[in-house]
């Protein structure tokens, strides 16, 4: 594993540049093509230029192609200079078979570039970070950038990846967030449904906080792919934590589709296996899954969280119910949360 002693941040996105577009684990396949053409299409709109890559626009058993396909597409675009940042169209479900053959050591030895997404992609975010110290970024995805997009906040991801380090910016909590999304085969062009009002919360030790503030280096992503690297080379976060120790850490997660009773299994996974022990804070998308009459999300929480002193601040901008916030993991991160309400501050330092 690279031997990294400080954050590495790629290059500022600028219009011009080129984006690397390839799927390391689901790809698209036909019926979807309408879409991620528009999608591509805006990507060149707003000033970038597009290269595709060769495990793309395909779905076979839940991947776009071989393991050595994927990584031969996703290691070429790395080492291809003029390549500024890879934007997988969406995330899947095995990426965690990908890691193996992954060179973190050439991807350390690259010059480093901007790596967007969430879900099943972040569990090659949470890993690069981690074995590199190169930051990458949790955010929305290539088949979300649709022409005309409601809301700013995943918009805001052209803005976070072209700061300059060391720089920083402010993203503030959105006023709606979707609950029901469209059918993109029905309509290819569909932008986000914004119909429910955004409320953040807080919790410490089980009871309600009004206010609160938190500060440490961010790390995080979906609950259900990073509970896969808990134990594994993958998901060192003892070491993350060593290497960050002056600053503290801050962990976030997010539940992509799993029931109540999932998310309090995984959550106590993670906490026997030490991951909530000395961090500043726990931040939590809104759920993606759906709560029962006899067990809810916050039930979960509640059930696995309440005898931690740390804070949590949950049903945060971040995850698979959009829009959501870029979060860049390694950067130096100050949260502060009141009255429902909430903004990240990353520091590119």
């Amino acid at each position: 594993m690279p031997d990294w002693q400080n954050i590495t941040y790629p290059a500022p996105l600028r219009a011009g540049d080129l984006i690397g577009v390839t799927a390391p684990s689901d790809g698209v396949a036909d019926k979807l093509h309408p879409r991620l053409d528009l999608c591509v299409g805006h990507l060149k709109a707003l000033g970038f230029r597009v290269i595709e890559g060769k495990c793309l626009r395909s779905s076979d058993k839940e991947v776009s192609g071989s393991r050595q396909a994927r990584v031969e597409d996703l290691m070429g675009l790395w080492d291809m200079a003029e390549v500024k940042a890879i934007l997988p169209p969406w995330g899947g479900e095995i990426l965690l078979h990908l890691l193996p053959l992954v060179d973190f050591e050439r991807l350390a030895r690259g010059r480093p570039k901007w790596i967007l997404g969430y879900s099943d992609t972040s569990t090659l975010l949470f890993a690069t970070t981690l074995r590199t110290g190169i930051a990458t970024a949790h955010g929305t995805t290539l088949m979300e950038m649709v022409p005309n997009q409601t809301g700013t906040l995943s918009q805001k991801w052209q803005d976070v990846l072209s700061v300059e380090s060391p720089g920083g910016i402010t993203l503030h909590s959105s006023a709606q967030f979707q609950s029901n999304g469209a059918n993109w085969f029905d309509q290819p062009s569909a932008t986000f449904n914004l119909t429910d009002e955004t409320r953040w919360c807080c919790m410490q030790n089980g009871s309600p906080v009004k206010a609160i503030e938190l500060e440490g280096r961010i790390i995080g992503g979906c609950l259900e792919t990073l509970c896969s690297l808990v134990g594994t080379p993958y998901g060192d976060l003892d070491d993350f934590k060593q290497r960050c120790a002056k600053d503290g850490v801050l962990l976030y997660l997010e539940n992509a589709g799993s029931s109540p009773a999932s998310v309090c299994r995984m959550l106590w996974h993670m906490k026997l296996a030490g991951w909530f022990d000395g961090i500043n804070g726990l931040l939590l998308g809104r759920s993606g899954g759906k709560d029962t009459k006899r067990f809810t999300y916050v039930d979960a929480l509640h059930d696995a969280l309440d005898d931690l002193t740390l804070p949590v601040i949950y049903d945060v901008d971040i995850g698979h119910r959009p829009p959501q916030m870029t979060i860049v993991n390694g950067s130096l991160a100050a949260v502060r949360y009141s009255d429902s309400k909430g903004t990240v501050t990353m520091v590119f330092d």
